[in-house]
Order: C-alpha cells, then structure tokens, then sequence
C-alpha cells in the first residue's frame, strides 16, 4: 500500500519574488527556483518515492522533473492539482488588489472561504485536489513505496487539512514555503501529519 504522501510545493518564480497572485498563471521558475528544485530534488533522492504526480502549470513540472531525475521515476501530470483560480485577482499584488478590491481582500486574509471575483474558493479548490489524490491512492492500489504530489502552496495546505480532518480552511497548517515539503502517513482510513515545511534550502517554509 501507500507507505506516505510528500506534498512538495514548486521552486520560486518571478511572481513569488514580487508577491504577485499567480492562481493558474503559467509562471515558470526562476534562477532561484530552479537552485530550490535541485535542492529538493537531492533531499528527496534518498526516500522511497515511487510515483511523482505533478500540477500541469510549468512552475510545479519543472520542479517534478528535477525531483524525478533525482529519483529515476517518470512524472505524471494532472491539472485538477493546479493552484487555487484566483479569477480576476491573477498577475496583480495584494496593493493592487486593495484598491479595487479592498472589502474582498480583507476577507480573504481573514480566513474566510470566499472567491475572489471569477475565481474558486479555497475548499472548491482543496476539494479539487483531494478527489485527485484519493483518485491516484486507489489506483495505485497495494503498490508499496511513497507518492510525490507537486503542486501549490494554497490548494496543498487545503488538501492537507481536509485529508487530516481539520475542515480545508481552518489555517491549521502554514502554507509552505518554496519547494518545502510536508509528509502524511495512512492509518487505518485516516491520515497522520508526520512533518510540515521541510526544506533543503533557506526559503522559511
């Protein structure tokens, strides 16, 4: 059977560095994403990681495709493991946001499950994720070894917390920093949270 999950958030891209809303932006890493990615990507070599299922946005690919050389294993992609549709929100920072925006903004930021204009909330979006990851944990069946899910921080977090029980929008978790990593573990029909916001380079997670 499944033996963990390693949720691997992708390496940092020009977005990241200007905070800038990515959402579904095909935004690929940069100079500084693709060192974190070759980090993991070494960090990781030496656990049992037998299937790599990877975000289609470029930024999560490129950062499965270094995991995947590490490890000798093929990437599969799917994109119900994209991040969160932030809609209209995409490209811009969280300034220029509040200025057209200001009264949504402050609801997103206190935690509530609400969509930014033409976009998907963040249990829609963890909702999303956890069908794909239940999906690929029922295929894979009996198979032993580790499962590599690469993908976002925000539709990450959420999917951790409804799979750990916590509701997707509790905040429970942080969200992890570039190419950081959290593992779960089955027991029985639940899963147990070993680690959250490893990181194998200076990014705080």
């Amino acid at each position: 059977m499944v033996q963990a999950l390693y949720f691997v958030r992708h390496g940092e891209t020009d977005y990241n560095r200007e905070g800038r809303f990515q959402g579904h932006a095909d935004i690929p890493l940069n100079a500084r994403g693709r060192e974190q990615a070759a980090a993991v990507a070494a960090e990781l070599a030496g656990h049992d990681i037998r299937t790599i299922v990877s975000s289609d946005l470029s930024r999560a690919r490129e950062t499965a495709d270094a995991i995947a050389e590490a490890l000798g294993v093929e990437v599969k992609e799917n994109p119900l493991l994209r991040e969160l549709n932030v809609g209209d929100w995409q490209a811009k920072t969280r300034q220029e946001i509040s200025e057209i925006w200001p009264e949504q903004l402050a609801a997103w930021l206190g935690g509530q499950d609400m969509r930014p204009p033409g976009g998907e909330s963040r249990s829609e979006s963890a909702s999303r994720v956890v069908q794909a990851i239940r999906s690929l944990v029922a295929e894979i069946g009996e198979v032993d070894g580790a499962i590599a899910i690469v993908a976002h921080g925000a539709v990450l977090r959420g999917a951790a917390e409804e799979l750990l029980g916590m509701g997707a929008v509790s905040g429970s978790l942080g969200v992890l920093g570039n190419c950081a990593y959290g593992v779960l573990t089955p027991r029985r029909d639940a899963w147990v949270l070993r680690s959250w916001g490893m990181s194998a380079t200076d990014t705080p997670a």
